[in-house]
Parts: C-alpha cells; structure tokens; sequence
C-alpha cells in the first residue's frame, strides 16, 4: 500500500498541575484532541484507508501541564492518490487541535512510499518455478512446535501450510502492508514472492513470528526462497522475449 509517516509536536505553557492552571497551555491536551480527530475521521475514508497513530510523547509527570507533546501519524492506501487526499486531511486537522488547546505546532515529513506496481509477467514466470519446487514439507516435530505456538498464540490447531497457492491475477486494492520497494517498481519490473516462514494464522510483528524464524520452520522458508528467485532470473535471462 502506499504510505505517508509524519510527525507533529505541540508546543504549549508549562505550569503546576494544581496551584496556576488558568495560565498553562496543554500540550497533551492537543495530542488527545487530535488522536480524537483521526478517530473521528475513520468512519469518513475508504475502505481502502488505513491511518495508524502512536503517541511518543505526552507529559513526563502528573503534576505539571505538560508543555510539549508528539504523535508519529501514518497514511495507508492502496493507491497513492487516494492516500493523498487523506494526508492533506490529517495535517489540516493538526491547526484545529491546536487552535482549541491555544497551543503552536510543527509538522515534519518523515517518508511517503507508492504502492506496489505488479509485474504480472514476472509473477507467472516465478510461479511456475514454485511449482517446479513443489511444497515445503515438514517433520512431525516441526509441526507440534507449530501448535505449540498456534496454542500460546490462541490460534486454531492447524500446524504447517507450506502448499503452493494458485497464481491469481493481482487485485485492484491488496490489503496488507507497504514496502519501499514500491517506489522502485515504479521505475524497473519487480518481483515479489512468499514463502512460509511460520505457522497458519500468526499475529505478525510478534514474537511469534520470530520464534518461528529461528526455528528450522523458517529456514526451510528462506532455502525455499532461495532457490525460486536463481531460478527465476535464469529464466528472465535466456528468455529473449
């Protein structure tokens, strides 16, 4: 998906939080009202939309109102104009939190990524050589210490799916992440495969997923991965057409 992070810090009055309100200017109160307004804004974007906040900074002690705060902000879509439309949004709303906080505010651009432009040709050519691989099959250990994971994890008992999916044509709005390596899709034909590293059905950036990676579950992934992409550029290379 395409992808905007920015950052917005306000910058308030500090006083004690007890005896000199009235002459204090809430940085925290800002960043809750803007937390707020992104909130609020979730039920007026497309389906589309993702919009993902965490607050770095708000306050150190009770007793003092704040005068600084941070949030990191971050923009999804599946297509770079539609993520546009709502980032232009996202910065207009920081002027109204800070407006009802009486507080200043700066806004700093931290990265913007396009979405992935498939290659449908190249995904043919590298479905073709999983399947020349076949599935990645496991020992009766490796798939009790899948469930034992899938068991922490409250996750149905499954095990292991290292099966080859059928190849489908790519869709109009994928779901998922982003990755920078939109960008470059933009500019030379790329291709992109998955292999499994973990068991079905992982809470992914867990330590799930890392416990997996470690395990002889994702080694038998990355070996996997390891021979679909040389295989695949040997075809694009003697290939002429």
């Amino acid at each position: 998906m395409a992808l905007v992070d920015l950052t917005v810090e306000f910058y308030g009055q500090a006083v004690h939080a007890a005896s000199d309100l009235w002459s204090g200017r809430s940085a925290s109160d800002a960043v809750e009202l803007y937390a707020h307004g992104i909130n609020a804004l979730r039920e007026h974007v497309k389906p589309t939309v993702h919009i993902h906040y965490h607050i770095r900074d708000a306050g150190s002690v009770v007793n003092v109102v704040p005068d600084y705060s941070k949030i990191w902000v971050r923009v999804r879509d599946s297509k770079r104009a539609g993520m546009k439309i709502v980032y232009q949004r996202v910065q207009e709303m920081v002027e109204g939190a800070a407006i009802l906080a009486n507080v200043d505010y700066k806004v700093s651009l931290i990265s913007r990524i396009h979405e992935l432009l498939p290659n449908v040709v190249g995904g043919k050519v590298m479905h073709e050589n999983l399947k020349t691989l076949g599935e990645i099959t496991y020992t009766d250990e490796e798939i009790a210490f899948a469930q034992d994971i899938q068991r922490a994890t409250d996750i149905p008992l499954t095990g292991m799916d290292g099966t080859l999916q059928p190849w489908e044509y790519p869709r109009e709005n994928p779901g998922g992440g982003s990755i920078d390596v939109g960008d470059v899709s933009f500019i030379v034909p790329i291709i992109r495969m998955t292999a499994t590293i973990a068991p079905y059905g992982m809470p992914w950036h867990s330590w799930a997923v890392v416990a997996s990676g470690a395990s002889s579950i994702g080694h038998k992934g990355l070996v996997h991965a390891s021979k679909a992409f040389p295989m695949t550029g040997v075809d694009l290379f003697t290939n002429e057409s």
